[in-house]
C-alpha cells in the first residue's frame, strides 16, 4: 500500500508527467517537495494533513504555496479512490489554514515609466524592457515572440506561444492567446530590431540566443538602479501597464483581454489597486471641493 509522500510522487509520474506541459509538471513537483506524510493511505486523517500545513506555517511558506500543496492531496487522492485504493476522502475535511496576506504590487510612477523608455539604448535589453511597459506582456511571452508572430501590415503581434527554459510552449489557457495592436511606440522598437536582428525571434540575448531569464533579471536590476528606480522584479512592468490602461479609461474587459485574462475579476484583483498617486489626485479634488464651497 501506498504512502501519501509515495502516492503523490507515483501519481505525478503515471498521470501527470507527460499530459501537462513540462513547466507544470515541474511546478507540482516543487509543490509536492513539501508533501511529507508517510502515513498509508487507508490510514490518513485530517490530523496528518493538519500537520503538514503546520510545518509549512512554521517554515514561513506563503498561503498560496499551501494551497498549491493541498490541490497536489487531493487531486491524487480523488485518483486513488477512483482507483479503489481509498474509499473516501474525509481526510481533506475540516482542515485551519492560516490567513491569506495578499501582497500588493506596486506600479512604477509615471516619471520611473518614463525613465524606463528613455533609457533604452543604455543596456541590451532596453528594447525588451520597453516592450513589457508598452505591451503588458508576461516576461516568458515576449521571449517567446517570433518574427512570424509580428504583422507590421496589420500593425499586430500575435501571442501564442510562452518560453520555457529555451523551449516554445503554447498558451496554457485560450485568453492567453490574443492578437495585440501596436503602439506607435512599439511599432519604432520592432522596426529598429526588424533592420538589425536576426534569427526566429525578436528578442536575443548578445549571442543570438533565446534570453535565458536569470540573466535578463540580473540586467533588470543593473537598469533599474542606472534609471534612479528602486529595485523591483520584472513583473512592475506589467502591472504598470494595467494600472495605466486602467486609468487612463480603457474599459476593464478591453484591459482584461489584452493582458490574456480568463475573466475581468481577476484582473481588478489583482491589478486595480490603489497608489500614492491616486491618494495625491484626490487630495487635490477634495482641496478644490472645499475651496470651491468656502468661495460660495
Amino acid at each position: 500500500m501506498y504512502t501519501l509522500k509515495a502516492w503523490v510522487k507515483e501519481w505525478l509520474d503515471t498521470y501527470k508527467r507527460v499530459l501537462i506541459k513540462p513547466s507544470t509538471y515541474d511546478s507540482y513537483v516543487q509543490y509536492s517537495t513539501h508533501i511529507t506524510c508517510e502515513k498509508e493511505l487507508t490510514e490518513l486523517t485530517s490530523i496528518d494533513i493538519q500537520h503538514m500545513i503546520n510545518a509549512m506555517v512554521i517554515e514561513r511558506k506563503s498561503y498560496s504555496t499551501i494551497k498549491h500543496m493541498l490541490t497536489l492531496c487531493r487531486q491524487s487522492l480523488r485518483k486513488a479512490r477512483a482507483l479503489g485504493l481509498i474509499k473516501e476522502l474525509t481526510c481533506m475535511d475540516n482542515l485551519e489554514l492560516p490567513r491569506s496576506c495578499a501582497r500588493a504590487v506596486e506600479s512604477l510612477s509615471t516619471a520611473d515609466a518614463d525613465s524606463i523608455l528613455s533609457h533604452m539604448s543604455e543596456s541590451a535589453y532596453g528594447d525588451f524592457f520597453a516592450a513589457l511597459l508598452l505591451t503588458g506582456c508576461r516576461v516568458g511571452e515576449l521571449i517567446a515572440l517570433r518574427w512570424q508572430d509580428v504583422s507590421f501590415f496589420a500593425g499586430m503581434i500575435y501571442i501564442e506561444h510562452t518560453d520555457y527554459h529555451g523551449e516554445l510552449q503554447r498558451c496554457k489557457t485560450a485568453s492567453g492567446a490574443r492578437q495585440l495592436p501596436m503602439t506607435a511606440q512599439l511599432r519604432q522598437i520592432l522596426m529598429r530590431r526588424s533592420r538589425a536582428g536576426k534569427g526566429e525571434r525578436v528578442f536575443l540575448n548578445r549571442y543570438g540566443k533565446p534570453i535565458k531569464y536569470r540573466s535578463l533579471l540580473d540586467c533588470w536590476h543593473w537598469y533599474t538602479k542606472r534609471c534612479g528606480i528602486q529595485r523591483c522584479g520584472l513583473h512592475v512592468l506589467r502591472h504598470t501597464f494595467a494600472h495605466r490602461a486602467l486609468r487612463t479609461g480603457i474599459p476593464v474587459r478591453v484591459v482584461s483581454a489584452w493582458l490574456g485574462h480568463a475573466s475581468v475579476t481577476i484582473t481588478l484583483g489583482i491589478y486595480d489597486t490603489v497608489t500614492r498617486d491616486d491618494m495625491t489626485a484626490a487630495a487635490d479634488t477634495l482641496t478644490e471641493l472645499f475651496s470651491a464651497k468656502k468661495r460660495a
